[in-house]
């Protein structure tokens, strides 16, 4: 799937950016209305052009810019409530707690800030259409797709990691021990064959689609990522820790 050109290469066509000013959240909101509202209508009564919900009160948000085309290609969030808010959950236990087997992992005993939710991966129609792919918020574009670079549209299918890598890397950054993810099983296993191995911990059940509960963890996320893809998840690993020490340190000054 990946090899060291095909990083050297995502990083020229790609850029990833942490939305963390109005200006770049309402592209996020923006992004999803058009695939979660009008595309695939999984959503409904949302104002025009926003999509968000009572998580993104408590999220990062990250947003993958398309270099050539100045477009994003899409958009992921990890939920992660404050530790000193116990009664804010994420997605996971408000809508489907039910398809978690808890003899696997019982989220009510982790403690609150070990752990965060991947939801909303989003990818705009254009950087993914192809037969077969009608229904799906995320990947796989086909050579019909806008962009005239046959070399660029190569990349596209690689979108969604890219997102995943992000989120995988603020978790480490943030020394979480568990990420949560509902997810079909299909692209579980696309991101698995890339070494983003995703653990089942419950049957598949239908929300917004045949979906099913996964984690991963710093140990299967060291221990299954492809050779070929440490590059760049270590490069998206200094870009997270760059951002969030920014982040933190406008914080402090703010305060």
């Amino acid at each position: 799937m990946f090899s060291e050109k095909t990083k050297d290469s995502f990083s020229k066509y790609f850029r990833l950016i942490y939305a963390n000013s109005p200006a770049l959240l309402s592209q996020v909101y923006k992004i999803r209305y058009d695939v979660f509202c009008t595309e695939l209508e999984l959503e409904k009564g949302c104002p025009v052009d926003i999509e968000k919900d009572q998580f993104d009160a408590y999220s990062y948000h990250y947003l993958l810019h398309h270099k050539s085309s100045n477009r994003y290609a899409g958009t992921i969030r990890m939920v992660l409530p404050p530790k000193d808010e116990p009664e804010l959950p994420i997605p996971i236990e408000k809508f489907c707690i039910d398809a978690i087997d808890r003899s696997i992992i019982d989220i009510s005993k982790l403690p609150r800030g070990s752990f965060g939710e991947v939801s909303r991966l989003a990818v705009p129609a254009v950087f993914r259409k192809r037969a077969g792919e009608a229904g799906k918020p995320y990947i796989i574009p086909s050579e019909k797709a806008f962009c005239e670079n046959p070399l660029e549209r190569r990349h596209f299918p690689h979108i969604a990691i890219g997102l995943y890598l992000a989120v995988a890397s603020l978790a480490m950054f943030k020394q979480l021990d568990y990420i949560f993810v509902m997810i079909e099983p299909r692209l579980a296993k696309a991101l698995n064959r890339a070494g983003l191995h995703f653990e089942q911990m419950g049957e598949v059940v239908e929300y917004h689609g045949q979906r099913a509960p996964f984690f991963i963890t710093p140990d299967l996320l060291n221990n299954h990522l492809k050779p070929d893809l440490k590059t760049l998840y270590q490069e998206t690993f200094n870009q997270i820790r760059e951002d969030m020490l920014s982040s933190e340190q406008l914080i402090r000054s703010a305060g």
